[in-house]
């Protein structure tokens, strides 16, 4: 019985995986409609694992179910939807720093040192690995809130989902944007290791319309 189980999870996340990965690289495309047979077949796994990580999709507003249609690939966000995204992330991110530089550590800065470390040799490659700057760049704002001290703030963070949205249309984008944002992230992470608040909230405040302004110019102009 716990064996199955075990079995059956490992399953689950394989599959959710999977499709989330296919679904952030647009592999899966915004719209697509999502069978249990096809995605069997597709994935060699059963309909129960299929179905458990499609709801599992549905709580990150990756896939969309509707009644007698079923499930799909939710489509990506529009430019009202995206500006509600980045607004609800700014309150977010600037109710956190608030109070960061006054309960930032010794083991937050190593944290968010390593990681500005790997942001730098990915922005720093002649080719974007854009999974792999996406995942370093969500690991480094939910540290940033995260040093805030307020469970409050990080749970509603981490609930957004805001990263995995804004993975779906970095797609394409070119390493000159992530430089941008990098040189944004040193920027941030200077004012909150010097402990300067004023500097960090206008910092953080600024590389979210940053991004957001970079996501509504055409693929060729970040070239």
């Amino acid at each position: 019985m716990i064996g199955g189980k075990v079995s059956r999870d490992a399953l689950s996340d394989r599959a959710y995986e999977m499709l989330r990965a296919q679904i952030i690289d647009h592999r899966l495309a915004p719209g697509q409609r999502l069978t249990m047979e096809r995605l069997s077949a597709l994935l060699d796994v059963s309909h129960t694992p299929i179905r458990e990580a499609l709801n599992r999709l549905v709580t990150e507003r990756l896939v969309s179910v509707e009644p007698y249609k079923g499930f799909r690939v939710t489509d990506l966000l529009d430019e009202n939807e995206l500006r509600q995204l980045f607004d609800a992330r700014s309150v977010i991110e600037q109710g956190a720093l608030r109070t960061a530089v006054d309960h930032l550590d010794d083991e937050t800065v190593d944290e968010l040192r390593q990681i500005v470390e790997k942001l730098d040799g990915v922005a720093g490659a002649p080719e974007l690995d854009i999974q792999a700057f996406n995942e370093l760049d969500a690991q480094f704002h939910r540290a940033t809130v995260a040093a805030g001290g307020n469970i409050f703030l990080l749970d509603a963070f981490d609930d957004l989902k805001v990263h995995v949205q804004v993975a779906r249309h970095y797609q394409g984008r070119s390493v000159g944007e992530a430089r941008e944002a990098q040189a944004e992230h040193h920027a941030i992470f200077a004012a909150l290791i010097t402990r300067d608040g004023p500097a960090l909230l206008r910092e953080a405040a600024a590389h979210v319309e940053n991004v957001f302004r970079r996501l509504q110019q055409p693929e060729e102009a970040q070239q």
